[in-house]
C-alpha cells in the first residue's frame, strides 16, 4: 500500500499505544509464573500477537481480552512446538531461550529480515549451557534442555540476546548467573526486562558485569499494565515540533524506555516541549541543527534524520552502525529516504552526517519497515510526499495512519 500525505499542521491529543518492548516482557513473565494474570495491553500490535503466539504454542493459554490478555502459565512444557516469530526479533530472541529452557523440541520460523538477523551468539551460550541449536539462522530445531547454572553471553550485538537469557534462566527455578561478554548495548531494554520480572517477584542483581538470578519460581501480581510507548509517540511528537502542536498522554518520563530522549533532543533543536502529568507536548519551533547519540535508542533513528533533514544547519548522528540489523538496513534506508527528500548526508559507518536546511517533495520506498515508513509520513506532513510498504505500520503501531488523520493530516492511500 502506498500513503500519499498533503502539508498539514497537526493539533491536539493523541494517547500513547502500548510499549510493544514492555508488553513481550510481561506476556512472557506471566507465561512462566505460578499463577494466572492479566496483562493490560489495551492495543496490540503484529509483533505482540508473535510472542502470544509463540507463548500459546509452548504450553501456556494466552487468551485476547477487550483491554489486553489473560494469561495462564505453563504448566507442562510442550514436548514439540512450532513457533512462528514472524519478523519480530524480540520474539524470537526471547523465546529462543525460554524453549531451551523449558526442554521442548521448537521448531522457529520467521519472516522478512527475521531470518537475516543475527542469533549466532546467541546460539552458542545457549548450546555451552546444554542446550541444542540446531542452525544459527531460521528455521531451526531446540533441542537438549539448559542445564548449566554459570553462563555467559556476548551483550555488544543486542540487549535482547541478554533479556531472552534472563528470561530462560529465570524459569530454571535454580539459582544461575549470566555474565555479560562485550560492551553492552541498549542497556535500557535490558533494566525493562529486570524491571518485568521483578513485577513477578524474581530480583535479579547486577555486579562486576554478572547477573545473578535467584532461585524460586516467578510469582503473578494478577494485574500488570504495558506502558505507554515512547518510540511510537517520538513520531507524532516529531510531527507536532515541525508542524504543529501535539500532545501525546500515557507517557512515563521515568521509564526505563531510553527514547524518552526523544523530549530532550526536541528540546535541544529549538521545539517547544511540555512533560507533565503522564503527558508530552510538543509544539513547532524554528529547528536547529543538532548531534545526537542513538547507540542506545536505535529506534530514533529514522525519524530523528526527518528533525535533522528539516532543521537549519548540520546535525551528526552517532552510533548508527547497529542499524544494518533492523527490519531493513536502516542506516542505508535512512541515507536513501534522505536523497528521495533532496536533502544531503553521509556516514562513515559510524555516524550520520545530515546536511538540512528542508525536505523536498518526494516518493520514498517504505522498505518494508515500520519506522522508515512513519518517518517518511511525518516528512510528507512537512513538504508532501509518498511512502509504500505502508501496511508495514502493523508491526508496532497499527494505528498510525488513523492518529495522523485525527489529529489533521491529510492522506491518500492507494495500493
Amino acid at each position: 500500500m502506498k500513503v500519499t500525505l498533503s502539508p498539514s499542521v497537526l493539533r491536539g491529543e493523541a494517547d500513547a499505544v502500548p510499549s510493544k518492548s514492555h508488553a513481550h516482557r510481561l506476556l512472557i513473565a506471566a507465561a512462566l509464573s505460578d499463577a494466572p494474570c492479566k496483562v493490560v495491553c489495551p492495543a496490540v500490535s503484529r509483533d505482540i500477537e508473535a510472542t502470544a503466539n509463540c507463548l500459546a504454542a509452548l504450553g501456556a493459554k494466552v487468551s485476547r481480552t477487550e483491554d489486553g490478555y489473560e494469561v495462564t502459565p505453563v504448566a507442562q512444557p510442550e514436548e514439540r512446538a512450532v513457533l512462528d516469530c514472524g519478523e519480530s526479533g524480540s520474539t524470537l530472541r526471547f523465546l529462543l531461550p525460554v524453549a531451551c529452557a523449558l526442554g521442548t523440541k521448537a521448531t522457529f520460523t520467521g519472516k522478512g529480515r527475521l531470518p537475516h538477523r543475527p542469533i549466532a551468539a546467541l546460539a552458542d551460550a545457549l548450546r555451552k549451557g546444554g542446550a541444542e541449536i540446531g542452525s544459527d539462522a531460521l528455521p531451526l530445531i531446540t533441542g537438549g534442555r539448559l542445564t548449566a547454572e554459570n553462563f555467559s553471553v556476548q551483550a555488544s550485538v543486542s540487549s535482547q540476546y541478554v533479556s531472552g537469557m534472563l528470561f530462560a534462566l529465570a524459569c530454571t527455578g535454580r539459582r544461575c548467573t549470566l555474565r555479560l561478554i562485550g560492551k553492552p548495548v541498549s542497556e535500557g531494554y535490558t533494566e525493562m526486562t529486570v524491571n518485568a520480572l521483578a513485577a513477578f517477584n524474581k530480583h535479579i542483581s547486577f555486579a562486576d558485569g554478572e547477573y545473578t538470578v535467584p532461585a524460586g519460581r516467578l510469582h503473578s501480581p494478577g494485574t500488570v499494565r504495558a506502558e505507554g510507548d515512547w518510540s511510537s509517540a517520538a513520531f507524532l511528537l516529531a510531527a507536532g515540533a515541525l508542524t504543529g502542536d501535539v500532545t501525546v498522554k500515557g507517557l512515563d518520563p521515568t521509564s526505563a524506555q531510553r527514547d524518552r530522549a526523544i523530549a530532550d533532543i526536541l528540546t535541544r533543536m529549538g521545539a517547544r516541549v511540555t512533560l507533565s502529568d503522564g503527558a508530552c507536548r510538543a509544539e513547532k519551533g524554528e529547528l536547529r541543527g543538532v548531534s545526537a547519540d542513538v547507540e542506545d535508542t536505535p529506534d530514533l533513528a529514522p525519524v530523528l534524520s526527518v528533525l535533522m533533514a528539516q532543521a537549519k544547519g548540520k546535525s551528526v548522528m552517532r552510533g548508527v552502525s547497529r542499524l544494518k540489523d533492523k527490519e531493513s538496513d536502516r542506516l542505508a534506508a535512512i541515507i536513501r529516504s534522505l536523497d528521495a527528500m533532496g536533502v544531503r548526508s553521509q556516514t562513515d559507518g559510524a555516524t550520520l552526517t545530515v546536511f538540512g536546511g528542508g525536505i523536498h517533495p518526494f516518493a520514498a520506498n517504505g522498505e518494508h519497515d515500520h519506522r522508515m515508513v512513519m518517518s517518511a509520513a511525518v516528512a510528507g506532513l512537512v513538504s508532501g510526499g509518498s511512502v509504500t510498504d505502508a501496511e508495514a505500520v502493523d508491526k508496532s503501531y497499527p494505528s498510525f495512519f488513523e492518529d495522523i488523520r485525527r489529529l489533521g493530516g491529510r492522506t491518500h492511500e492507494s495500493l
